[in-house]
C-alpha cells in the first residue's frame, strides 16, 4: 500500500489494498506495441523485466511505458550523434529536440517508479505499510483476550 497515512483499521487496510490491486488492473497485455521500433521494442522487454517482482505496471500503462522507450530510444540516438559530431550540441533544432526528449524521458521516470527517487519513496511507503502501529484499542484488546 503506497498511500497511507495515520492509523488504519487491518479491515480498512484490506479495502485499500484491494482498490490498489482493482485500479493497477491486469497484466496480460503489456507487450510491446508493433509500431515501436526494435531498439525500442528491446527496451520496453528489458523494463517489463526489471518491474516484474515489484508488480507496478498493469495494462494501463503500456501507452506510458511505451512513451519512455520511444524517450530513451530517441535520447540513444541523440547521445550517439553527439559523440559523433559535437557540432551538433550546438545546433539549436538538435538541442530542443534533445531537450524535449529528455522532459519525457523524466516524465515517464516518475510515471513508471523508474527514477531512485520514486523507487526510494515506494520502499519508504513499503516499510511504512509492515510496521504495526498499536493503537490504544488494540493494546486493550490484547488484555482482554488475556482473561
Amino acid at each position: 500500500m503506497e498511500a497511507k497515512t495515520g492509523t488504519i483499521t487491518k479491515e480498512e487496510e484490506q479495502k485499500r489494498r484491494n482498490i490498489e490491486k482493482l485500479t493497477r488492473g491486469k497484466t496480460d497485455k503489456l507487450k510491446p506495441p508493433n509500431y515501436l521500433n526494435r531498439n525500442q521494442k528491446k527496451i520496453f522487454r528489458y523494463i517489463i523485466a526489471e518491474l516484474d517482482e515489484s508488480k507496478l505496471l498493469g495494462n494501463l500503462d503500456l501507452f506510458i511505458l511505451s512513451r519512455a522507450c520511444v524517450s530513451i530510444d530517441q535520447l540513444q540516438s541523440f547521445d550517439k550523434q553527439s559523440n559523433e559530431d559535437p557540432k551538433m550540441l550546438l545546433e539549436k533544432n538538435f538541442r530542443l529536440a534533445k531537450d524535449s526528449a529528455t522532459k519525457d524521458f523524466f516524465r515517464c521516470c516518475n510515471e513508471l517508479c523508474l527514477s531512485p527517487q520514486s523507487r526510494a519513496k515506494l520502499s519508504i511507503a513499503a516499510v511504512h505499510q509492515e510496521e504495526e502501529k498499536k493503537t490504544l484499542m488494540d493494546i486493550l484488546n490484547e488484555e482482554d483476550d488475556d482473561d
